[in-house]
């Protein structure tokens, strides 16, 4: 068979993609390595990109910080430190006695050589004391030593260690604390209030005169915490103030010491209360509350302003019963309750002596404390029994009659309270006092149930009795004798 002719068609050259790529303009990047490319071939197409530069330049770069920072610890090792020691460094005894003894000892002179002396002129001197004197006088290392004391000074006996100053401050804040009063401030009698204080609280005075809400000068909220506030509290104007700018400012103070409540309660809200209850016969909201945060610090609102109204001699009825209001709404602890028993009762003893008027407003407040129900102690437990049969002697002697018709419907009210809840802590001498005050002063209605409290009690210090076995129905057990 013939042999097929070869297609007209055919390619005689080489693809252009290859020629292209092998050569000319377009070559982008170097093939691979033919196998048979000889070692002049490759070093003609070795070439370094931009990658691997920056990568040698950064190996260079940390190659040679660590250079520069071995050739600082090496230096830093190398320096002395005033802290190392180096037995090395210190000679021995026998080259000190090589250094001091020897041909070499009498260079450093004979012991008995006679120094010169060298006349110093006066005007020197004088030049040398103006400048230089002062000098030393205002460097305290100079002056002092190192230990803070001058060199002439005498060493008095030995320094106060940790545990003295602890045990002082604690001794200086017992006496000031929970027994003992506060050391008064010593006054001053020169005391001149400065020109710029004057001016700030006499604008502060106008604020508060107009005060409805929102925050207080900032001058005013550290008033409580400065001396002579009393003073600076003056030039406010406090009976200006308005009920809102009352009831901000005790909010301010209420968080100050006992003491400072006191007086701030003697000097602006009693005013402020008893004007404001003679004018509209009740008590503004604010003022109100003014009261109820008085009684957060209790002795300072007792001191300040329960006490003061007691023992003015003209509290009224109706001040005695907004009083009274307040403190049912909070709540006071039980020693300062059982303090300000006691103490309305020699307020009421001492009135009852002066034949004074206001003894029925001081049942208001015992009624409004009595009603909180604590855990009096004896003393006052006795002090109230007194109190009792004393008011009732003093009613009768002012009346000229007798009955229940000379005493108050509040004075039979407080001693049903007080019959209610202390019937078992008076003594059986006490309990038959005051059984024999009902009888001629007892009231048509109350006086048989503060009778019936009364006679329920036990005496003070008498065990409860133990209930004897119920009887259950069943007499099967009961023989006849």
């Amino acid at each position: 068979m013939p042999k097929a002719s070869a297609p007209s068609h055919r390619r005689r050259h080489n693809p252009l993609e290859d020629d292209l790529t092998a050569t000319g303009i377009l070559k982008t990047a170097s093939g691979k390595r033919s196998k048979r490319a000889g070692p002049e071939d490759g070093e003609q197409q070795a070439f370094v990109d931009a990658k691997a530069s920056r990568q040698i330049l950064a190996m260079s770069r940390t190659l040679i910080d660590e250079d520069n920072q071995a050739d600082i610890d090496a230096a830093a090792v190398a320096a002395p430190s005033a802290f190392d020691f180096d037995p090395s460094r210190f000679e021995t005894e026998s080259d000190q006695e090589d250094d001091f003894g020897g041909d070499d000892a009498e260079a450093w002179g004979d012991e008995d050589e006679v120094v010169e002396e060298i006349e110093v002129d006066a005007a020197d001197l004088e030049t040398f004391n103006r400048f230089v004197k002062p000098t030393m006088n205002e460097d305290p290392l100079l002056t002092h030593g190192w230990d803070g004391k001058p060199e002439d000074a005498e060493d008095d006996g030995p320094g106060q260690n940790l545990a003295d100053l602890i045990l002082a401050k604690i001794a200086e804040k017992e006496s000031g604390g929970f027994g003992g009063q506060p050391e008064a401030e010593p006054v001053e009698e020169d005391y001149e209030m400065p020109e710029k204080v004057v001016e700030v609280f006499s604008k502060i005075g106008l604020i508060l005169a107009r005060y409805k809400s929102g925050p207080l000068p900032k001058p005013f909220k550290i008033l409580p915490t400065i001396p002579h506030w009393e003073e600076i509290l003056g030039l406010t104007r406090p009976d200006k103030w308005t009920p809102n700018a009352c009831f901000a400012a005790t909010r301010i103070f209420v968080s100050a010491k006992p003491h400072v409540v006191q007086r701030f309660m003697e000097l602006v809200i009693l005013d402020h209360v008893r004007e404001d209850i003679h004018e509209t016969k009740k008590l503004n909201v604010h003022l109100f509350n003014c009261l109820k945060r008085g009684l957060y610090k209790p002795a300072g609102f007792f001191k300040g302003f329960l006490f003061p109204l007691a023992a003015s001699g003209t509290c009224t009825l109706r001040e005695a019963q907004i009083i009274s209001a307040v403190l049912t709404r909070v709540s006071i602890p039980t020693l300062h309750s059982a303090a300000a028993i006691k103490t309305l009762c020699d307020i009421a003893a001492e009135q009852a002596s002066q034949q004074s008027d206001c003894v029925s407003a001081t049942n208001y407040l015992l009624k409004a404390l009595l009603e909180k129900r604590h855990a009096l102690p004896w003393q006052c437990i006795d002090s109230l029994v007194f109190h009792f049969l004393r008011y009732a002697a003093t009613a009768d002697g002012q009346s000229g009659m007798q009955g229940y018709g000379s005493l108050p419907v509040i004075f039979h009210q407080c001693l049903l309270a007080f019959a209610q809840r202390y019937r078992n802590d008076i003594t059986e001498d006490q309990r038959e006092a005051l059984l024999d005050l009902l009888l001629t002063y007892g009231h048509e209605k109350i006086g048989p149930e503060i009778r019936r409290e009364l006679l329920a009690g036990r005496g003070r210090g008498v065990p409860l009795e133990q209930p004897g076995p119920a009887f259950d129905g069943d007499d099967t057990m009961l023989l006849d004798s």
